[in-house]
């Protein structure tokens, strides 16, 4: 087959195929039926004498020679919406676009709420799928194709294809149950070395920041748990003497009910960054750049928010 006598649309088909990993979500995605995508799906097999995609439980995995595919096809897909993008005006009241962002558990956990509002008020036809972003996605450039953008804390490969934009910082801190002996007074080395921790890691194996900055002195924590999210923190702590740790984006959500006391840690510990990644084939499009403004302003906001919080308890010994 001839590339003049290749149906462009079926190009399309394999870009949203690689975003969705489904048939159905495809369909729905480019409004087509089911049938039309399967039919699509298999003439680009036919095209590209590759599979393309393999079945795994309810997904569909791209093939090796699909991933090779995508960077060269998607580069020239954006450059052909960035084409027709500078004539179209983007409207967030009348968009019925789905978007999608990436968000670690931390952000999810402080961000999500102002998030869902203000999408809504300023998008109501629209619709916002959240999708998860810890270290694993981070690492795996084919994820940012999947989303519009995404707000990491994880420290990133450099990779052209992708936009990063600092947004600010979280400072480290240590997090106790408020009942423990450890809340009562400041922690020194010698407690905090001698106490048990609890890590909140996404896979249940990663290292944090403070078990990097004791590495460099010689130092470790006896981690004796680990959880996979934030959410649970509070209640894994209540009646323990565990410590963790968190960044102070978490004063935001924790009250009196939380049980919860943040303490500043024994050594330094690196602030975590929080970052706004694009993949490239996204840097033009209308509907991302607005996406992208309405984050950077929540962050932004919420950043003055904890600083208020902060200073307001002055609850870090």
């Amino acid at each position: 087959m001839s590339p003049d006598d290749i149906d462009l649309n079926l190009l399309r088909v394999f870009d949203v195929l690689m975003q969705e990993r489904s048939v159905t979500r495809a369909a729905d995605h480019l409004g087509r039926t089911q049938s039309a995508v399967s039919h699509s799906l298999a003439k680009l097999r036919i095209i590209f004498k590759d599979e393309l995609f393999t079945r795994d439980g309810a997904l569909m995995r791209p093939t090796p020679r699909a991933l090779e595919l995508i960077g060269d096809l998607s580069e020239a897909l954006g450059k052909i919406r960035a084409s027709i993008g500078r004539y179209r005006v983007f409207n967030p009241l009348t968009t019925t676009r789905n978007f999608r962002v990436g968000l670690t558990d931390y952000h999810a956990m402080i961000f999500i709420p102002g998030l869902i509002r203000e999408f809504s008020k300023q998008a109501p036809q629209a619709t916002l799928n959240v999708i998860p972003a810890n270290r694993a996605e981070a690492e795996s450039a084919d994820y940012f194709r999947q989303v519009d953008c995404t707000l990491t804390g994880a420290s990133l490969k450099d990779d052209p294809n992708l936009t990063k934009t600092e947004l600010g910082q979280d400072r480290i801190l240590c997090a106790v149950w408020s009942g423990s002996e450890i809340a009562r007074s400041a922690l020194n080395l010698e407690k905090y070395l001698s106490a048990s921790h609890l890590q909140i890691s996404a896979d249940g194996l990663s290292e944090g920041l403070a078990d990097g900055a004791l590495g460099e002195r010689g130092l470790r924590r006896k981690v004796v748990a680990t959880i996979s999210n934030y959410l649970v923190m509070p209640w894994a702590l209540r009646g323990t003497d565990l410590i963790t740790h968190c960044g102070d984006g978490i004063f935001q959500m924790l009250d009196g009910t939380s049980e919860v006391t943040l303490l500043s840690p024994p050594i330094p510990i690196p602030s975590v960054s929080a970052s706004l990644v694009i993949h490239r084939q996204m840097v033009t499009d209308q509907g991302t750049l607005w996406l992208r403004r309405l984050i950077t302003e929540l962050y932004h906001a919420a950043q003055i928010r904890k600083n208020e919080v902060i200073l307001a308890r002055n609850v870090v010994a």
